[in-house]
Protein backbone atom coordinates (compact mmCIF):
# COMPACT_ATOMS: atom_id res chain seq x y z
CA UNK A 1 0.00 0.00 0.00
CA UNK A 2 2.77 2.46 0.63
CA UNK A 3 4.28 1.89 -2.62
CA UNK A 4 0.94 2.62 -4.31
CA UNK A 5 0.93 5.71 -2.32
CA UNK A 6 3.95 7.15 -3.40
CA UNK A 7 3.90 5.53 -6.91
CA UNK A 8 0.29 7.68 -7.26
CA UNK A 9 2.08 10.92 -6.02
CA UNK A 10 5.19 10.77 -8.22
CA UNK A 11 3.32 12.13 -11.50
CA UNK A 12 1.79 15.51 -12.20
CA UNK A 13 -1.03 13.67 -13.60
CA UNK A 14 -1.77 11.14 -11.05
CA UNK A 15 -1.82 13.55 -8.60
CA UNK A 16 -3.98 16.05 -10.78
CA UNK A 17 -6.49 12.93 -11.34
CA UNK A 18 -6.48 13.05 -7.21
CA UNK A 19 -7.17 16.42 -6.90
CA UNK A 20 -9.66 16.68 -9.06
CA UNK A 21 -11.51 13.78 -7.57
CA UNK A 22 -10.85 14.74 -4.19
CA UNK A 23 -12.10 18.36 -4.76
CA UNK A 24 -15.51 17.19 -5.74
CA UNK A 25 -15.76 13.70 -3.76
CA UNK A 26 -16.03 12.16 -7.34
CA UNK A 27 -15.28 13.05 -11.18
CA UNK A 28 -16.70 11.05 -14.46
CA UNK A 29 -14.18 10.28 -17.38
CA UNK A 30 -15.52 13.17 -19.19
CA UNK A 31 -14.85 15.78 -16.41
CA UNK A 32 -11.09 14.59 -16.14
CA UNK A 33 -10.38 14.73 -19.95
CA UNK A 34 -11.97 18.17 -19.85
CA UNK A 35 -10.08 19.30 -17.40
CA UNK A 36 -6.18 17.68 -17.87
CA UNK A 37 -6.56 17.50 -22.04
CA UNK A 38 -4.84 15.00 -22.55
CA UNK A 39 -5.26 11.40 -24.85
CA UNK A 40 -8.01 9.30 -24.03
CA UNK A 41 -5.08 6.34 -23.59
CA UNK A 42 -2.91 8.45 -21.58
CA UNK A 43 -6.22 8.79 -19.00
CA UNK A 44 -6.69 5.22 -18.61
CA UNK A 45 -2.96 4.20 -18.00
CA UNK A 46 -2.85 6.58 -15.15
CA UNK A 47 -6.37 5.17 -14.00
CA UNK A 48 -5.58 2.07 -13.96
CA UNK A 49 -1.97 2.85 -12.23
CA UNK A 50 -4.40 4.40 -9.11
CA UNK A 51 -6.50 1.76 -9.08
CA UNK A 52 -5.54 1.86 -5.30
CA UNK A 53 -6.72 4.67 -4.62
CA UNK A 54 -9.29 5.04 -6.93
CA UNK A 55 -12.33 3.20 -7.73
CA UNK A 56 -15.63 3.39 -10.35
CA UNK A 57 -18.68 3.11 -8.91
CA UNK A 58 -21.58 1.49 -10.89
CA UNK A 59 -22.15 4.74 -11.68
CA UNK A 60 -19.35 5.22 -13.79
CA UNK A 61 -18.02 7.98 -11.72
CA UNK A 62 -14.74 7.52 -10.27
CA UNK A 63 -14.21 7.81 -5.80
CA UNK A 64 -11.46 8.18 -3.91
CA UNK A 65 -10.38 4.92 -1.65
CA UNK A 66 -9.28 5.19 2.18
CA UNK A 67 -5.44 4.97 0.64
CA UNK A 68 -7.06 7.53 -1.94
CA UNK A 69 -8.01 9.88 0.65
CA UNK A 70 -4.99 9.73 2.54
CA UNK A 71 -3.02 10.78 -1.16
CA UNK A 72 -5.49 13.68 -1.55
CA UNK A 73 -5.01 14.85 1.87
CA UNK A 74 -1.10 15.08 1.84
CA UNK A 75 -1.45 16.82 -1.81
CA UNK A 76 -3.58 19.38 0.57
CA UNK A 77 -1.24 19.48 2.97
CA UNK A 78 1.29 20.44 1.07
CA UNK A 79 3.39 16.77 1.63
CA UNK A 80 7.19 17.52 -0.32
CA UNK A 81 6.95 13.74 -2.69
CA UNK A 82 9.45 12.35 -4.43
CA UNK A 83 9.03 12.28 -7.95
CA UNK A 84 9.01 8.05 -7.10
CA UNK A 85 9.74 5.73 -4.42
CA UNK A 86 11.85 4.05 -6.23
CA UNK A 87 14.53 6.04 -4.74
CA UNK A 88 14.86 6.78 -1.00
CA UNK A 89 15.55 10.49 0.46
CA UNK A 90 19.09 10.38 0.48
CA UNK A 91 19.83 8.65 -2.84
CA UNK A 92 17.72 11.51 -4.62
CA UNK A 93 19.44 14.23 -3.00
CA UNK A 94 22.79 12.98 -3.74
CA UNK A 95 24.73 14.85 -6.00
CA UNK A 96 24.20 12.12 -8.77
CA UNK A 97 21.08 12.08 -9.20
CA UNK A 98 20.40 15.62 -8.88
CA UNK A 99 23.22 16.45 -11.45
CA UNK A 100 21.73 13.55 -13.88
CA UNK A 101 17.97 15.40 -13.18
CA UNK A 102 19.45 18.78 -13.91
CA UNK A 103 20.38 17.91 -17.54
CA UNK A 104 16.69 16.29 -18.07
CA UNK A 105 14.18 17.70 -20.53
CA UNK A 106 11.21 16.32 -18.15
CA UNK A 107 8.74 17.78 -20.22
CA UNK A 108 9.68 16.52 -23.15
CA UNK A 109 9.35 12.61 -21.90
CA UNK A 110 5.44 13.80 -20.51
CA UNK A 111 4.05 15.83 -22.20
CA UNK A 112 0.31 16.87 -22.94
CA UNK A 113 -1.05 16.50 -26.83
CA UNK A 114 -1.11 20.50 -27.15
CA UNK A 115 2.60 20.72 -26.71
CA UNK A 116 2.92 16.96 -29.18
CA UNK A 117 3.67 19.45 -32.37
CA UNK A 118 6.63 20.91 -30.20
CA UNK A 119 7.60 17.32 -29.21
CA UNK A 120 7.65 15.65 -32.35
CA UNK A 121 9.98 19.07 -33.81
CA UNK A 122 12.54 18.87 -30.96
CA UNK A 123 12.70 15.02 -31.82
CA UNK A 124 13.39 15.54 -35.42
CA UNK A 125 16.05 18.20 -34.87
CA UNK A 126 17.85 15.82 -32.81
CA UNK A 127 17.54 13.15 -35.61
CA UNK A 128 18.69 15.99 -38.21
CA UNK A 129 21.55 17.26 -36.32
CA UNK A 130 22.22 13.40 -35.17
CA UNK A 131 22.17 12.41 -39.17
CA UNK A 132 24.47 15.33 -40.16
CA UNK A 133 26.74 14.82 -37.59
CA UNK A 134 27.37 10.95 -38.08
CA UNK A 135 27.82 11.10 -42.02
CA UNK A 136 30.50 13.97 -41.34
CA UNK A 137 32.22 11.64 -38.79
CA UNK A 138 32.40 8.77 -40.70
CA UNK A 139 30.82 6.71 -37.64
CA UNK A 140 28.52 3.73 -37.92
CA UNK A 141 25.81 3.92 -35.24
CA UNK A 142 25.18 0.92 -32.92
CA UNK A 143 22.85 2.15 -30.24
CA UNK A 144 24.87 4.38 -28.17
CA UNK A 145 27.95 3.43 -29.60
CA UNK A 146 29.73 4.29 -32.85
CA UNK A 147 31.56 2.46 -35.04
CA UNK A 148 34.24 4.25 -37.33
CA UNK A 149 34.79 3.16 -40.84
CA UNK A 150 37.62 0.76 -41.99
CA UNK A 151 38.57 3.74 -45.01
CA UNK A 152 39.98 7.21 -44.53
CA UNK A 153 37.41 9.65 -43.28
CA UNK A 154 39.06 12.16 -45.80
CA UNK A 155 38.68 9.44 -48.46
CA UNK A 156 35.05 8.39 -47.95
CA UNK A 157 32.76 9.55 -51.14
CA UNK A 158 29.68 11.76 -50.89
CA UNK A 159 27.46 8.45 -51.33
CA UNK A 160 29.52 7.36 -48.35
CA UNK A 161 29.02 10.00 -45.73
CA UNK A 162 25.33 9.95 -46.65
CA UNK A 163 24.45 6.32 -46.23
CA UNK A 164 26.29 6.92 -42.58
CA UNK A 165 24.32 9.77 -41.64
CA UNK A 166 20.91 7.76 -42.90
CA UNK A 167 22.08 4.93 -40.77
CA UNK A 168 21.60 7.00 -37.76
CA UNK A 169 17.62 7.37 -38.49
CA UNK A 170 17.70 3.53 -38.93
CA UNK A 171 19.60 3.02 -35.63
CA UNK A 172 17.31 4.87 -33.54
CA UNK A 173 14.25 2.72 -34.91
CA UNK A 174 16.04 -0.72 -34.29
CA UNK A 175 16.94 1.17 -30.84
CA UNK A 176 12.97 2.05 -30.50
CA UNK A 177 11.98 -1.23 -31.80
CA UNK A 178 14.31 -3.17 -29.11
CA UNK A 179 13.28 -1.09 -25.73
CA UNK A 180 10.12 -1.82 -27.16
CA UNK A 181 9.79 -5.72 -27.41
CA UNK A 182 11.66 -5.78 -23.77
CA UNK A 183 9.31 -3.81 -22.51
CA UNK A 184 6.47 -6.15 -23.95
CA UNK A 185 7.93 -9.37 -23.30
CA UNK A 186 9.46 -8.75 -19.76
CA UNK A 187 7.30 -6.93 -18.17
CA UNK A 188 4.08 -6.71 -20.30
CA UNK A 189 4.32 -2.79 -20.83
CA UNK A 190 2.14 -1.89 -24.17
CA UNK A 191 0.39 1.32 -23.52
CA UNK A 192 1.77 4.80 -24.24
CA UNK A 193 3.67 3.32 -27.44
CA UNK A 194 3.01 6.44 -29.85
CA UNK A 195 4.32 8.75 -26.86
CA UNK A 196 7.33 6.61 -26.46
CA UNK A 197 8.46 7.00 -29.71
CA UNK A 198 8.14 10.44 -29.75
CA UNK A 199 9.67 11.51 -27.22
CA UNK A 200 12.54 8.99 -27.97
CA UNK A 201 15.34 10.74 -30.01
CA UNK A 202 15.63 12.74 -27.00
CA UNK A 203 17.39 9.88 -25.01
CA UNK A 204 19.98 10.69 -27.95
CA UNK A 205 20.18 14.46 -27.41
CA UNK A 206 23.50 13.44 -25.43
CA UNK A 207 24.92 11.62 -28.32
CA UNK A 208 24.26 14.40 -30.59
CA UNK A 209 26.58 16.64 -28.57
CA UNK A 210 29.08 14.22 -28.45
CA UNK A 211 29.27 14.01 -32.46
CA UNK A 212 29.38 17.94 -32.60
CA UNK A 213 32.00 17.65 -29.66
CA UNK A 214 34.14 14.61 -31.95
CA UNK A 215 33.61 16.72 -35.15
CA UNK A 216 35.16 19.58 -33.57
CA UNK A 217 38.23 17.51 -32.34
CA UNK A 218 38.15 15.75 -36.30
CA UNK A 219 38.23 18.87 -38.08
CA UNK A 220 41.02 20.51 -36.53
CA UNK A 221 43.25 17.14 -36.02
CA UNK A 222 43.38 17.77 -32.64
CA UNK A 223 41.58 14.08 -32.42
CA UNK A 224 45.61 12.60 -33.15
CA UNK A 225 46.81 13.90 -30.06
CA UNK A 226 46.55 10.74 -27.35
CA UNK A 227 45.54 12.90 -24.84
CA UNK A 228 42.73 14.47 -26.70
CA UNK A 229 41.66 11.17 -28.10
CA UNK A 230 41.40 10.01 -24.29
CA UNK A 231 39.07 12.86 -23.67
CA UNK A 232 37.41 12.31 -26.75
CA UNK A 233 36.54 8.89 -25.20
CA UNK A 234 35.73 10.04 -21.90
CA UNK A 235 33.16 12.20 -23.15
CA UNK A 236 31.45 9.15 -25.03
CA UNK A 237 31.19 7.35 -21.87
CA UNK A 238 30.26 10.28 -20.04
CA UNK A 239 27.07 11.09 -22.84
CA UNK A 240 26.81 7.41 -22.94
CA UNK A 241 25.66 7.31 -19.40
CA UNK A 242 23.90 10.03 -19.51
CA UNK A 243 21.48 8.85 -22.57
CA UNK A 244 21.19 5.54 -20.42
CA UNK A 245 19.57 7.31 -17.21
CA UNK A 246 17.64 9.60 -20.10
CA UNK A 247 15.83 6.36 -21.07
CA UNK A 248 15.61 5.29 -18.17
CA UNK A 249 13.79 8.04 -17.04
CA UNK A 250 11.92 7.90 -20.09
CA UNK A 251 10.32 4.26 -19.41
CA UNK A 252 9.39 5.20 -15.83
CA UNK A 253 7.58 8.27 -17.14
CA UNK A 254 5.69 6.68 -20.37
CA UNK A 255 5.58 3.11 -19.02
CA UNK A 256 5.30 3.38 -15.62
CA UNK A 257 8.20 1.20 -15.05
CA UNK A 258 10.26 1.18 -12.02
CA UNK A 259 13.39 2.61 -12.11
CA UNK A 260 15.48 -0.12 -11.48
CA UNK A 261 12.98 -2.03 -14.60
CA UNK A 262 13.81 0.72 -16.91
CA UNK A 263 17.95 0.71 -15.76
CA UNK A 264 18.02 -3.35 -16.58
CA UNK A 265 16.20 -2.90 -19.63
CA UNK A 266 18.88 0.06 -20.68
CA UNK A 267 21.96 -1.91 -19.41
CA UNK A 268 20.92 -5.06 -21.10
CA UNK A 269 20.83 -3.44 -24.66
CA UNK A 270 24.25 -1.35 -23.67
CA UNK A 271 26.25 -4.29 -22.88
CA UNK A 272 24.97 -6.42 -24.88
CA UNK A 273 26.16 -3.69 -27.71
CA UNK A 274 29.15 -3.56 -26.26
CA UNK A 275 29.89 -6.84 -26.43
CA UNK A 276 28.97 -7.09 -30.08
CA UNK A 277 31.52 -3.83 -30.68
CA UNK A 278 33.78 -5.31 -28.97
CA UNK A 279 33.82 -8.68 -30.79
CA UNK A 280 33.66 -6.40 -34.47
CA UNK A 281 37.15 -4.83 -33.09
CA UNK A 282 38.87 -8.07 -32.98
Amino acid sequence: MESSFYYALSHEIRRKILKIIGDNEFSSFTNLKRILKVSTGTIYHHLDSLSQLIQQKKNKKYYLTDLGIHAYNSLKENIEIMESIDFSNREYGSPLIKFLFALTPIKFFSFKDKDKTYNIIISMVVLIIGTILCGLNGFFSFLLFFIKTPENIYQLSLISHLFLGVFFILNFLIYFFLVEVCCRIFYRKKDNTLNFFLSFPVILYPMVIYLFIHFILLSTELIQISVISFIDTVFLIFFQILSLWLLTYNLKVTKGLKIERGLIIALLLHYGSFTIVLFLSI
